[in-house]
């Protein structure tokens, strides 16, 4: 079963009621807010759906912060809401420097960046399994490009290595978008409720633009957590 939760006029979600227990015990869900599922006619608490098993919530680290505009343009969020305990920041390099020294290492450090991303989102948001593509996807292509050398030294080229080489560029090339489509829905999934800030992602910039279209937005998330750290340290 898949609840949404309300706060202030913005929801949240959908969650499960493992995942309604961790949040209220981490203090970004309190057990006052209102939740719903597809079963239910009307909003109720959250203390009601978790009955007896309504953890007590810790303490934020630092006050919370509320913004007094939208973070993202075009949406409702206000930024941390209320009782938010961070996260662990985004990793934290212009998406432009990325690329140039992507560029300059010949593609090798973009592979290390996307493991980074991936592994930064698996650590804040368990259920991401981009990782796992990425990882599937690099051992397809290296495996693959060097396998197709080691058939072309020992019998020369031939088609089916032609065939053999384009294959494993697809497949790798298919596993990095999922990977890319994992990262979208895990990081919308996570921007969205325990640290909800209004996310939303292009389909289309991420396919065409994947990790550094997210590293655009890990850097205006970063941008944005220090604001709140400094106005934490001011209240």
């Amino acid at each position: 079963m898949l609840y949404h939760v309300t706060r202030n006029g913005q929801n949240y979600g959908p969650y499960t009621l493992e995942d309604l227990q961790r949040y209220v015990a981490s203090g970004n869900v309190l057990p006052t807010d209102l939740a719903k599922s597809d079963d239910l006619a009307e909003w109720v608490p959250v203390a009601q759906l978790l009955g007896g098993a309504v953890p007590a919530p810790a303490a934020p680290a630092y006050p919370a912060p509320v913004y007094s505009a939208p973070v993202y343009p075009g949406t409702a969020a206000p930024g941390y809401a209320p009782g938010v305990v961070p996260y662990p920041d985004p990793p934290n390099l212009h998406w432009a420097l990325v690329l140039v020294i992507g560029i300059f290492t010949c593609g090798l450090f973009m592979v290390v960046w996307e493991f980074v991303q991936a592994a930064w989102m698996r650590k804040v948001n368990p259920r991401s399994k981009a990782i796992f593509f990425y990882i599937a996807g690099t051992v397809i292509a290296f495996g693959g490009s060097f396998a197709r050398m080691g058939l072309m030294i020992a019998g020369g080229f031939h088609n089916t290595h032609q065939i053999f080489g384009i294959s494993t560029s697809v497949l790798s090339f298919v596993l990095a978008e999922f990977a890319f489509f994992d990262m979208r829905r895990s990081m919308e999934e996570h921007f969205n409720g325990p640290e909800p800030i209004g996310l939303t992602l292009s389909g289309v910039m991420t396919f065409f633009f994947g990790y550094l279209y997210f590293q655009y937005h890990f850097t205006r998330i970063n941008e944005m957590k220090r604001l709140a750290r400094y106005r934490g340290a001011a209240i």
